[in-house]
């Protein structure tokens, strides 16, 4: 990531279009070389293929953040039982990393599951990527174990049914959305 990158001073978030899925090919392949530059390889973590990403909004809501108008950034959430935003993918290319992009599309998200009557927001993150880790810690987001409350915890119950949730290395996190 260079230094001298240029702060948008625009960034707008929409719907999935399809003629923004190829942009997002290409956040994908940039993420993932973050993970893989840390030692994760190719199985851990896949880039995701048009395919993929074009069938994404059959079971999610795709939101794709654009600053200064080009596609920077994505999100992919779903509501789940019993009451929770479940993130599936929370991407911004680095160029646009700390920019704020990754910020607005969590709003849309916390907005949207608001709206929905969710209670709580999930994601999974691994333990090594520092800057997933800075990024939802900056928002809230704690680990969710036995000690979480409410929505979660039964989102934790009913997903894990007494088998591993996570790869190694892998967390939950979680943030409450309302007063439990």
């Amino acid at each position: 990531m260079s230094d001298d990158r240029i702060r948008p001073t625009r960034i707008r978030v929409t719907r999935l279009q399809e003629a923004q899925i190829e942009a997002l090919m290409e956040i994908e392949r940039a993420c993932s070389a973050m993970y893989h530059e840390i030692g994760f390889d190719a199985a851990e973590v896949p880039v995701r293929t048009y395919a993929d990403i074009s069938h994404l909004p059959r079971y999610h809501n795709v939101y794709v953040a654009e600053a200064d108008h080009e596609v920077a950034g994505y999100v992919a959430w779903r509501d789940e039982s019993p009451g929770v935003a479940y993130i599936e993918e929370l991407s911004v290319h680095p160029n646009y990393q700390r920019f704020g992009v990754g910020s607005k599309l969590l709003q849309t998200v916390e907005e949207d599951a608001l709206k929905a009557g969710l209670a709580d927001i999930v994601a999974k993150k691994f333990e090594k990527a520092s800057w997933a880790g800075l990024f939802y810690a900056n928002h809230g987001f704690v680990l969710l174990d036995e000690n979480a409350t409410g929505h979660a915890a039964g989102w934790l119950e009913e997903r894990s049914g007494g088998r591993p949730l996570t790869r190694p290395g892998e967390v939950v996190i979680w943030k409450a959305l309302r007063a439990q």
